[in-house]
């Protein structure tokens, strides 16, 4: 009788671990709204989705080590953007970011920034030739004159 007494106790603490672990974690409901929220304790009326959430730091499941995950992000972003961010320090980025953001063309800005400062132009006109590709941007001030930013490679080389 004692054997099969610590059998159902062993059982009965299976059964309650089983349950805690399946209790716990994270889960994720939608409110009345139309929110989705995540957290451990959600509001008793509603009705929930576990969440399973795997270990960065081990890659445990189907989670990819942070580095891998950033690598793989950066090629992809890279490889839909017209021209590639240029090899720049903190502080050089970061001039360029402030003028696009006050509406300056800087020489060297990219096309992207150029996008960013003054928005898309009205008008393209492209070459090719042996130097590669020279892009004449052509916008329209508010007075109704125009401007032009001239682009070699995907940079800016004059402006006018």
């Amino acid at each position: 009788m004692v054997v099969n007494m610590k059998w159902i106790a062993l059982l009965f603490a299976a059964i309650i671990c089983t349950q805690i672990a399946q209790a716990g974690g994270i889960k994720k409901w939608t409110d009345s709204e139309g929110n989705v929220h995540f957290g451990d304790a959600p509001p008793p009326t509603q009705k929930t989705k576990r969440i399973e959430v795997k270990d960065p730091a081990t890659g445990n499941g189907s989670m990819v080590r942070p580095d891998v995950l950033l690598s793989r992000k950066t090629e992809r972003r890279k490889s839909h953007i017209r021209d590639e961010e240029p090899e720049r320090d903190y502080g050089e980025r970061l001039r360029y970011r402030n003028a696009a953001v006050k509406g300056e063309v800087l020489m060297g800005m990219t096309s992207k920034e150029v996008e960013r400062s003054q928005g898309k132009p009205i008008e393209i006109n492209e070459s090719m030739g042996s130097y590669g590709v020279r892009e004449q941007w052509v916008y329209q001030r508010p007075n109704g004159s125009m401007y032009f930013i001239y682009l070699d490679n995907g940079k800016v080389t004059g402006r006018n």
